[in-house]
């Protein structure tokens, strides 16, 4: 699509014209060095997603849940389990495929929500915390305040 038409009610008479340009992606296709630094920007934060993903490990006992994480350096922080809030699992059209997906932890201590990304059988694991977590409520006489007015 061609702006003449509109140059030539804009430039003025007075005026000498020396060029058009315009960006589109198309303009890119040209350029191998774009492409080359878009696939090594897509390649490392991809290996960025995995590294993380496989260097964060989730450890359920009966009484917390601990999240080990980094590569070099290790950080280690828990949960204890009496006091989750609520877990849920989600899982994407391609994540039920390769039954993966997220499970969501929200807890009333200062670590707050926590996210497992892309593990295996989310719904398993879910349900295996909810167990534990309903578990140790109990043990500790442990009462959620939204559920005292519900019979």
């Amino acid at each position: 699509m061609s702006d003449f038409p509109i140059l030539q009610k804009v430039v003025r008479g007075d005026e000498q014209f020396f060029w058009n340009v315009t960006g589109s992606l198309a303009d890119v296709k040209y350029n191998p060095w774009y492409w080359f630094l878009t696939l090594i920007t897509l390649g490392m934060f991809l290996i960025a997603l995995y590294y993380k993903r496989i260097f964060t490990s989730y450890s359920l006992t009966n009484k917390r849940l601990i999240i080990i994480s980094g590569i070099f350096t290790k950080s280690v922080d828990e949960i204890e389990l009496f006091r989750v809030v609520d877990s849920v699992a989600n899982q994407s059209m391609i994540d039920v495929w390769a039954d993966i997906g997220d499970v969501t932890i929200s807890s009333s201590d200062k670590t707050g929500t926590i996210v497992m990304r892309k593990i295996p059988n989310p719904h398993y694991i879910r349900d295996t915390l909810r167990r534990q977590y309903m578990q140790a409520r109990n043990a500790k006489g442990t009462v959620l305040l939204e559920t005292l007015g519900k019979v």
